[in-house]
């Protein structure tokens, strides 16, 4: 089975216990894919999250992980399968 190029390629993962909804991922992404949760975490913090209409456009940057004080980021890529594919 191929993937598009076209298709996503990155996409994180905010451990919403861990955020302190301290706004610096929302500041950093590019795509302005990370937005602050209506919810509340077990502290009491209006945890950040991905915004699912826009989640798509993750570019795999990393910009939000490095920034993030309290490492509740993690970004992950996929692996492009055109390139892995038997004839």
């Amino acid at each position: 089975m191929l993937i598009s190029e076209s298709r996503k390629t990155s996409y994180i993962i905010i451990d919403k216990d861990q955020c302190k909804a301290c706004h610096i991922c929302i500041s950093v992404c590019p795509r302005e894919i990370i937005r602050i949760s209506e919810g509340i975490n077990q502290f009491g913090y209006n945890y950040a999250e991905v915004n699912v209409v826009k989640a798509h456009e993750c570019t795999g940057c990393k910009s939000c992980a490095v920034m993030c004080p309290d490492v509740a980021i993690s970004v992950y890529r996929y692996r492009n399968l055109e390139s892995d594919a038997i004839s």
